[in-house]
């Protein structure tokens, strides 16, 4: 990794604290030590090039709307970015990207991806970042904004990074009644998560391990059978992928540690919305964005569009 700085503003660069090579321009927020925690443990889990898999590089892809050589010659924005499972594609093909995470997760992400000459990785705020508005050609933000302490205020400020003719690509969780409500009609992670979350931290991880140790065993032997494994789910709150079409894996250790990672994932994070595609297309029609294409998969909602030229601060 060589940083550059150039599209980073002065006065918070002189102002960063450097740990670990990583300037650091935010405190540490409670909020999302749980997610630092996870990529830490988990920090090679999703990496494509360590699975020999494409899920990271397919899911961007979809997100994106074209292939990922059409980065090149662009200068790229990621925002929370976790172990860094997208920021080597990004890195592989596009010309700079500035890559931040708000928690400890960007040491996994530094680990990860420091090879790439063209990475400058910084730990920050979505809502106070450091970065010079309008100097990005592409801002991506996967899998963050439900977990951030606003969604509308989240998506100005990237908005703001977006040079114009650049593109903002974001997705979020959906809202409907099985994600909002408890069993029988939503999922049982609802209650799992609200007993866990009033639990110290430090009991979290070994708490969500033995809840997967439990319920593992019953959705391995139900995975063929869809509708069974699907009621199992009322009662289990394991995240269990066998029969998710964007998510197949090679064996069953594979399913376990996935089922590791994002159960934790479900289960210990502050903050959790849904939305409705309505509420993230009318935010981006008030800030003036043009071409805006959504679609449902993934996470929920995902969602691009562009800032035309005629836009102005």
């Amino acid at each position: 990794m060589n940083a550059s700085f150039d599209f980073i503003d002065e006065s918070s660069l002189q102002s960063a604290i450097w740990r670990k090579g990583i300037p650091f321009f935010s405190e540490d927020n409670k909020y999302v030590r749980s997610f630092g925690d996870q990529w830490n443990k988990y920090r090679t889990l999703q990496l494509d090039s360590v699975s020999g898999l494409d899920l990271s590089r397919v899911r961007l892809e979809r997100c994106l709307g074209f292939s990922l050589k059409s980065l090149a010659g662009l200068t790229v924005l990621e925002a929370g970015s976790g172990a860094g499972r997208f920021t080597e594609l990004l890195a592989r093909y596009c010309k700079f990207i500035y890559s931040f995470d708000l928690s400890s997760a960007v040491f996994a992400n530094a680990h990860n991806n420091s090879k790439f000459n063209n990475l400058t990785l910084v730990q920050a705020d979505i809502l106070a970042m450091p970065f010079k508005k309008e100097s990005f050609d592409l801002v991506v933000c996967l899998g963050v904004l439900q977990h951030t302490p606003s969604t509308t205020a989240s998506i100005k400020a990237l908005w703001e990074m977006v040079s114009p003719g650049g593109r903002l690509v974001l997705d979020h969780y959906v809202y409907s009644l099985s994600n909002v409500l408890p069993p029988p009609i939503g999922r049982a992670s609802f209650v799992y998560r609200k007993l866990l979350l009033l639990t110290p931290r430090y009991w979290r991880d070994p708490l969500v391990k033995a809840i997967v140790n439990f319920w593992f065993p019953a959705h391995w032997r139900l995975r063929k059978h869809r509708f069974l494994d699907k009621l199992l789910s009322r009662l289990s709150p394991v995240f269990f992928y066998y029969n998710n079409k964007d998510v197949v894996l090679k064996d069953k250790q594979s399913y376990y540690e996935w089922a590791l990672l994002d159960t934790h994932d479900a289960l210990t994070d502050s903050y959790k919305r849904f939305v409705r595609p309505k509420f993230l297309h009318d935010i981006l029609v008030a800030l003036g964005a043009s071409e805006i294409a959504l679609s449902m998969s993934g996470n929920g909602i995902e969602i691009t569009c562009k800032k035309p030229f005629r836009y102005c601060l």
